[in-house]
């Protein structure tokens, strides 16, 4: 019998403790009195609501939320491999240039990348109303940064033995960087670009609920009036559009992302670039009066502001990220040990597409609706969201590995359960860590939104400081948010470091 590795195997399943301390909790917040409207917003989700008008809305809004979703996508691929060539050592140290520049692109890429985009889209809306614009600049901002992050890491496992070898003897320094990155640029937009429309259109949609367009903003109205079976109507088709997306970006992918498309396609890359930045500068010079007038009203601290209240938030927003994360790491290797048949695996699969299709902001006012404002509750919505999500990576590699151990294992008499711990999770249990780690790094960045609705951490407190225009409150928080992603990415990165 095989050993069970402690390392991986255990550390995948022993965060679920924390579900002792958060039952409790929640169960002391419960109350009865939205029972009956909970039921009615889950019993909605089999009989959506489909005539004339809501059509109408609904083709108008996908189409926006496709709009929105495609320009800032490709806008941020196409930008995120130029920051991710210019933040990395590599590109500098082929070019022969120093590597000072390439760090201070990396630092500023590191502010950027931790500040939500939702957060991106409040700011720039205070200042510039709500327009498509505002909601696309506001996802390309942090998403431009996420993509540099990932072509960096490609580029920096290039062998240093090759730039050597290129040094020694004297070879073209912008030919030599064009044959060194162009396979590795290739395959990371061929694999990750891809998954980041599947992001783009979750992060279009929930914006939209803080009222910058798409289908997001259909659902947080049908959410406000109590429409549950209008809701499920946007939610079942933004299910749709997702499940379609995939299924053509596969098709499409090999295609599209062959070197000989991508040449003739360099043209057309340029003329994106040229027309993002111009419009990109048109818009940003182009301040409302308005904001003026409050900026230069607003431009002063509170000198009880940086207090015990203030540190208590910061406590409370590295408390809601460890909680939901060890939710998210646990819960699908749990649910696929206990739901291990045919049946319970569809259950669960069913379950976690749920979770997946609803935004967290409407999740926790749905369990707003039978339990008070917590941590627990904050915590139990942002987790269940991302243990969806590592639950599909989980289901995806244990369904395309070999099952010859599992099977030996399982025809000695062994139960089924203790077979697929020791024959199949013990395989993968390693690269699930590794992915969940940096799952926990947007996991982070999301605890702004369950804040935001939950009333709980730093994203209340952000909340309250845009709407009274209180700039300098906003720019400490800013930096607050930043620190505690920046210190989660390198406690991640070791992590991953002992994984690998």
């Amino acid at each position: 019998m095989y050993k069970l590795k402690l390392d991986t195997t255990i550390l995948s399943f022993l965060p679920i403790l924390i579900l002792i301390p958060l039952s409790i909790s929640l169960f002391k917040n419960i109350h009865l009195g939205g029972i009956d409207l909970f039921s009615e917003f889950i019993l909605s989700a089999f009989f959506p609501r489909i005539n004339s008008n809501i059509l109408i809305t609904l083709l108008n809004r996908l189409s926006e939320t496709i709009f929105i979703a495609l320009t800032s996508w490709f806008i941020s691929l196409v930008f995120g491999t130029i920051c991710g060539l210019l933040s990395s050592d590599t590109t500098f140290e082929i070019l022969k240039l120093p590597t000072l520049i390439s760090k201070v692109i990396k630092i500023i890429l590191i502010f950027i990348r931790s500040i939500h985009e939702v957060i991106w889209g409040l700011l720039l809306m205070q200042i510039y109303g709500i327009n498509i614009s505002v909601a696309i600049i506001s996802i390309c901002i942090p998403y431009i940064a996420i993509n540099s992050k990932v072509i960096n890491e490609q580029l920096e496992n290039i062998n240093p033995k090759i730039i050597e070898s290129i040094s020694n003897i004297n070879g073209n320094n912008l030919s030599s960087l064009i044959i060194l990155i162009w396979h590795p640029i290739i395959n990371t937009l061929k694999n990750f670009g891809i998954y980041r429309l599947e992001c783009a259109l979750r992060s279009t949609t929930i914006i939209g609920l803080f009222g910058l367009g798409g289908i997001g903003t259909s659902i947080y109205l049908s959410f406000q009036s109590l429409s549950f079976r209008e809701l499920w109507t946007y939610l079942w088709s933004l299910g749709f559009l997702i499940i379609l997306f995939n299924v053509i970006l596969k098709k499409l992918g090999s295609y599209f992302f062959n070197s000989k498309i991508l040449i003739t396609s360099l043209f057309c890359v340029l003329i994106l670039i040229i027309f993002s930045l111009f419009y990109f500068f048109d818009f940003i010079l182009k301040p409302l009066p308005e904001y003026y007038y409050s900026l230069n009203n607003s431009f002063s601290l509170n000198k009880n502001f940086i207090s015990y209240d203030f540190f208590k938030l910061i406590y409370e927003t590295i408390l809601l990220s460890m909680t939901s994360s060890a939710l998210a790491i646990s819960l699908p290797p749990v649910c696929s040990l206990i739901f291990i048949n045919r049946k319970g695996k569809t259950l669960i699969k069913g379950i976690t597409f749920l979770f997946r299709l609803i935004p967290p902001p409407i999740t926790i006012l749905m369990f707003l609706m039978f339990n008070e404002p917590s941590i627990s509750l904050a915590a139990l919505s942002l987790g269940l969201y991302n243990a969806s999500i590592t639950h599909k990576l989980l289901t995806f590699n244990l369904d395309n590995i070999k099952m010859d151990q599992f099977i030996a294992i399982n025809s000695m008499g062994v139960a089924k359960r203790i077979a697929w711990l020791y024959g199949l999770f013990i395989k993968q249990s390693k690269n699930y860590l590794v992915y969940c780690s940096y799952r926990t790094d947007i996991l982070i960045r999301e605890t702004a939104i369950i804040g935001i609705i939950g009333s709980v951490g730093l994203g209340w407190q952000l909340q309250e400081s845009i709407s009274s225009f209180a700039l300098e409150e906003i720019l400490i928080i800013l930096l607050a948010y930043s620190s505690i992603v920046l210190v989660g990415e390198i406690i991640n990165g070791k992590i991953k470091k002992n994984f690998i």
